[in-house]
């Protein structure tokens, strides 16, 4: 096994590098644009469910050279399931139109404001593969680091790049949280080039309505962040930009440095950039997404997320070089101090909550798993310290489940678990229904799609009624 490179070195590629897990297997790309109606179901689909079941992930059209190529920088590809009244009306997947895409499929060049640009394959593509949210009446794919947001229509066909009006700063997040109490988007934007992250609140008409600049020690990731009633909160970590890296090559211009501290930083959200409150970890940890946040009584705070010891060191094709943990971090604002409680050792990534427990109290988190059991969905009873699993089966590999409550004023955990599973042995994929209450039993509906969605990112459920 390699050693770790020191800090600040860059390894260039070389032939044994060559050999790239994110361009084959689960996470091979599909060149294909389909769609099929009248999807084949097996079991029932509640009646209940009425809406689009969208995400979007990396599936680059030309990954170029496969040693400097990086899971994160593939461009986009959307894919969606529309159900009503118990049927599946539609699959339909489509690239997200960024520069390459229309540099390689032709068409007219996507419209709307330029972005930052520079520095980046990622950045001078425009490539927006990350997330999808509904927000203002319009369907939205996101990204991060500069790369502005795309407005799609409800077909999944790219209409434009968008700055929200103008009210945009140049970047925005690829992992926004929505306030379950005013309907706002709440997100960190970060830049390669900036000295600052902005701390942005996208209100319900689709404008930016506040921002706040933080300055940071270095030029950090900062893929998620958590929201609660008091504070917006993000890690200043380890992973950091590289211009070695970027001289070198490499799609993502990101490494691990050695000598960072990692800190946890607090934004008021009544307050200024004069008031942010920094709580330092015993060591150095990666946090690239987050279950949620809640204030305690006695004015700390909560933060379940998940968390590496070390990434990006010697492996530049993706999140490899330590396996996540699930982590319990109290944030002490008084003492400017970070303790930190393992909750799970098991691999998990992509948690998500019921959304509507954003910044309050949570019970349940639910994960996606690889590991001995194949892969698999977790539900964590993060207060008791109890899992529950069901395994997809032989050769079949899941990804982020998003909840679904049942109704609107139903419990949390009442609803269901949706998520697409893809099925490596006949290259074709599944939307599983999954009743959230009790996962070992398996879906209560599979709607089957006829080719493979490659392992991806994020995305939710969009009701006909939030359209």
């Amino acid at each position: 096994m390699s050693q770790p490179l020191e800090a600040g070195a860059v390894a260039p590629p070389t032939l044994d590098t060559i050999h790239n897990p994110f361009l084959e297997g689960p996470f091979a790309p599909i060149q294909q644009e389909i769609t099929a109606t009248d999807l084949v179901i097996t079991g029932e689909i509640p009646r209940e469910l009425d809406g689009r079941f969208l995400r979007v992930g990396p599936n680059p059209i030309d990954p170029g050279d496969p040693a400097t190529y990086n899971w994160f920088m593939g461009t986009g590809m959307m894919h969606g399931v529309r159900i009503r009244d118990g049927r599946a009306e539609w699959y339909r997947n489509r690239f997200v139109r960024d520069d390459e895409v229309v540099a390689k499929r032709g068409g007219k060049p996507v419209e709307g404001p330029p972005h930052l640009g520079g520095g980046t394959r990622y950045l001078r593509s425009n490539t927006v593969n990350t997330h999808m949210f509904s927000q203002a009446g319009k369907t939205w794919a996101f990204a991060e680091a500069g790369v502005l947001p795309i407005e799609v229509t409800d077909e999944l066909e790219t209409v434009a790049r968008s700055d929200f009006e103008g009210t945009l700063n140049g970047s925005w997040t690829g992992h926004p949280h929505r306030d379950p109490r005013t309907g706002e988007l709440h997100g960190i934007a970060y830049y390669w080039d900036w000295h600052h992250v902005s701390y942005q609140v996208m209100g319900v008409d689709g404008r930016i309505t506040r921002r706040i600049d933080v300055p940071v020690r270095g030029k950090p990731v900062v893929h998620d962040m958590a929201l609660t009633e008091k504070y917006a909160i993000f890690l200043d970590g380890p992973v950091n930009f590289s211009h070695e890296l970027q001289d070198a090559g490499f799609d993502f211009p990101y490494a691990w440095d050695f000598e960072y501290e990692t800190q946890w930083v607090l934004i008021s959200r009544d307050g200024t950039s004069s008031d942010v409150i920094r709580c330092s970890l015993p060591g150095q940890t990666a946090v690239f997404h987050i279950l949620n946040a809640y204030d305690l009584p006695d004015g700390t705070v909560a933060l379940d997320g998940v968390s590496y010891d070390r990434l990006f060191v010697n492996d530049r094709t993706g999140p490899t070089e330590s396996p996540s943990k699930l982590d319990r971090f109290i944030l002490n604002p008084r003492t400017g101090r970070t303790t930190v409680r393992r909750l799970d050792d098991r691999a998990q990534e992509m948690p998500r909550i019921d959304d509507r427990r954003t910044g309050s109290l949570h019970q349940f988190g639910y994960f996606s798993s690889r590991g001995d059991e194949g892969s698999q969905v977790l539900k964590q009873h993060v207060e008791r310290g109890v899992t529950e699993s069901y395994a997809y089966g032989p050769g079949k590999v899941g990804m982020e489940a998003v909840f679904v409550p049942r109704h609107e004023h139903a419990a949390e955990d009442d609803g269901w678990l949706m998520t697409y599973v893809s099925d490596l042995a006949t290259q074709t994929a599944e939307m599983v229904i999954i009743p959230a209450q009790d996962i070992a039993s398996g879906p209560v509906a599979r709607i089957h799609i006829p080719q493979r969605i490659p392992l991806g990112f994020h995305g939710n459920w969009i009701p006909s009624e939030h359209r």
